[in-house]
Parts: structure tokens; sequence; C-alpha cells
């Protein structure tokens, strides 16, 4: 008999009827995701009319409606490498348009954008991408929790969120206010990072527990030290453009961008890389 697989443990017979089964009675399943081959046509026998025996998968059915809406950690390996991979995309105009195109290049795109204004949301398009991908990484972190049955996962996640974006909320209030508030800046801006840097590293932890990699710690650290190297380049701009004057100030900018912003850039780069690579090799959950 030939059906449809509606769930990890439904089958809907070509007959009306609903089967019963259980994943060890898929033969050809080859490690697949059950949860992410809904709809997928599948062979089987039947002795009592209500449970599937032998069952053989005919025609695969993988749909992004599956794996978004899987609780299953192929399913949040697959959302978690389409977020990072979003995310690199949406920062390579910024990256080209700061570090790798010429000035001409830029005015050409500069008169691109103006040119496609009057298309709503063209101006906004990597915006848009780094959205999709937020949306898409925090369904990840929410799918293995519950794959896990993980109890603060995703608070964690929730709240490291919430400050990151608390901080650079007020960053940016009070970052143009004057020399006079720099201290303060400074203050605010080092305690958001520590403690949003508590709650980055048990999300990581536990990541690296569940998954049995190491992976997910070193992109954790090496990520902070990024951020702070990065921090302390604001900061030094900041000081050098209240307090050191003329030509001097450009020379000193070209010494903290050298010091601290080219080591802070490039290891979230590399802080990047280490997190896609823990995701790729995230296969199940290991026992804890």
């Amino acid at each position: 008999m030939q059906g449809k697989i509606l769930s990890p443990q439904l089958i809907s017979g070509d007959d009306g009827k609903r089967y019963e089964y259980d994943k060890n009675d898929v033969e050809n399943l080859g490690g697949k995701d059950l949860a992410l081959l809904t709809g997928s046509q599948v062979e089987f026998v039947s002795f009592d009319n209500r449970v599937a025996k032998s069952v053989y998968i005919i025609a695969e059915n993988r749909n992004v409606s599956s794996i978004l809406s899987a609780d299953s950690i192929s399913s949040a390996r697959t959302k978690a490498l389409w977020g990072l991979g979003l995310l690199f995309f949406s920062s390579i105009p910024y990256i080209g348009y700061f570090f790798i195109l010429t000035p001409n290049i830029r005015k050409i795109i500069d008169l691109g954008l103006e040119f496609f204004s009057f298309i709503p949301y063209i101006g906004h398009i990597g915006k848009i991408i780094a959205i999709v991908s937020f949306v898409l990484y925090s369904m990840a972190i929410y799918s293995v929790r519950k794959a896990a049955a993980s109890k603060n996962l995703f608070k964690n996640y929730i709240i490291a969120v919430i400050i990151s974006f608390l901080g650079i909320f007020l960053f940016f209030m009070l970052a143009p206010s004057g020399a006079s508030d720099m201290s303060a800046v400074l203050l605010l801006g080092t305690m958001i990072i520590l403690i949003a840097a508590i709650y980055l590293y048990k999300i990581h932890a536990e990541l690296a527990g569940l998954s049995g990699s190491s992976l997910f710690l070193w992109s954790f650290w090496i990520y902070t030290v990024s951020v702070l190297l990065c921090f302390v380049f604001i900061m030094s701009f900041g000081f050098a453009f209240f307090f050191i004057p003329g030509f001097v100030f450009f020379i000193t900018l070209a010494g903290f961008a050298f010091f601290f912003f080219l080591p802070g850039f490039g290891g979230l780069i590399m802080s990047w890389m280490l997190l896609f690579l823990a995701w790729w090799r995230f296969g199940k959950v290991e026992k804890r």
C-alpha cells in the first residue's frame, strides 16, 4: 500500500485510513529527519489496518514550511546555517563599501541607490536581510531548545538579545552628546558588553555541551574579544576627535585602526566562520 507522511508518527494511506508507524520501521530512512519529510510518498504494509510496517520512502518531499515548522536538530541546523549565511551576505555591501571598493565604484553605488530610490525599501535591502537572518537564527535556537528539552537556552538567548539591543540604542543616544559624557558612554558600554557576554557564554556553553563541539565556545571567546577591540577603537576615535587636533588626529586614528579595529574586525569574521562550522557539524544531541 502507498500513502503520504503526515507527521513523524502518522501516515495517510491511499485508502483514506491513517496508520501509525515507528521511525525504526522506515527501512531506507538513512539518518534523515522525519520531521523534514512531511508530505513524502511512502510504501508500506499493514496487517491490522492501524499500524504501518516495512515503510519505504519512494518520493521525498522537502519544503520550506516543514523545515521552518520542525523542532529538530536537523531543522535547527538548517535554520542556523541559513541565518548565518544571510547575516554574512547582508554585511558584504558594508564591508566592500569601507574596505574594498574604490571611490569611483562607491559613487556608482550611491548613484544607483539614488536612481532606484522610488522603489520601496530598495535602500534598506541589507537591513531587511539582516532581520530575516536574526529571525531564522532565533528559530534555530528555539528548535534546539525544544529538541533537547532545554529549560534555559532560549531564555538566555532572549535576555542576551534584549541587553544587546538596549545597549546599542543607549550607546547611540549618548555617544553624540559630547566629550563631557565620554566617560559615561565608556562605563555604560563596558557594563553592557560584560552583562551580555555572561548570557552569550551560557548560550554557547550549552550548545557546546549539546553538540559535543567546542567550536561554539571558541566562537564565543573570539567574538567577545573582537567586540571589545572594536569598542575600544570607537571610544579611541571619539577621544581623538575631541582632544587631538589637526594632522596628528589622522595619524592617531590610523594607529588605533591598526591595533584595535582591524584585529577586531578580523576576529568577528573568524568567529562567524567557527560558528558556521559548529552548526554544520551539529548532527545530534549528545548525552549530558
